[in-house]
């Protein structure tokens, strides 16, 4: 019985610590396309072609030697291509190619919700958590960006701009967002090698063209000590 009660806490009972700090990399796979877009004002219309949203990759940090929560932050990036082109009453531009990016950081509060171990060898554990998250996104063109290239009047003859000025225009004018995320998933630590799978929900406008929030599964591999 002894015996029988020994071995079922060794594989049971939460750790009391389950790594003081980690780092290491992550990967999210791709989210789905961008839609192909037309945007019209007076006589003028604004083209961008479809595209699909990458997988993003970056790196994370956390640590786990502060009692109840965990302390976590994460650096993504991602980008893609696309076309987009001009028209109006007195000229065509394009299509020129140009590219879509955005650089992410999230900072989290992680709590476990239940662990299991073996001692000195392998870890798991269920969590949940929620935190702040910042964006720089480099904008879609649109015909209000194109307007503003042509000093304001959208019906100007649009001959004069170049690919490298509008390219130029678009980096100049990247977006600042943020917003707040909610995520849950499951960690695994065997010796030094931590890996993590979870899902998280991104609630933040501007950061994909067309929506205020956004999931992504991602998965991490790295270090705990």
């Amino acid at each position: 019985m002894k015996k029988l009660l020994t071995s079922i806490l060794i594989i049971v009972l939460p750790t009391a610590i389950f790594a003081i700090a980690g780092a290491g990399l992550q990967v999210t796979p791709g989210m789905g396309t961008i839609g192909a877009t037309t945007d019209t004002k007076s006589l003028a219309t604004m083209t961008t072609t479809e595209f699909s949203i990458p997988f993003s990759i970056g790196g994370y940090l956390y640590i786990d030697a502060i009692p109840f929560v965990d302390l976590e932050v994460d650096l993504m990036a991602m980008g893609n291509k696309y076309e987009f082109g001009f028209v109006n009453n007195l000229g065509t531009i394009g299509p020129y190619d140009f590219g879509w990016a955005s650089l992410s950081t999230y900072f989290t509060l992680r709590k476990k919700l239940l662990g299991v171990g073996i001692p000195l060898l392998a870890k798991a554990k269920l969590f949940y958590g929620g935190g702040f998250n910042m964006h720089a996104v480099t904008p879609l063109m649109t015909v209000d960006l194109m307007e503003s290239t042509l000093g304001g009047n959208i019906d100007a003859d649009p001959a004069g701009l170049t690919e490298d000025t509008l390219i130029d225009f678009l980096k100049e004018n990247k977006i600042d967002a943020s917003g707040f995320h909610i995520q849950t998933g499951v960690q695994f630590k065997v010796l030094m090698l931590d890996t993590f799978l979870f899902y998280r929900h991104t609630f933040a406008k501007d950061v994909i063209p067309g929506s205020d929030a956004f999931g992504s599964l991602n998965f991490r591999l790295g270090f705990g000590i």
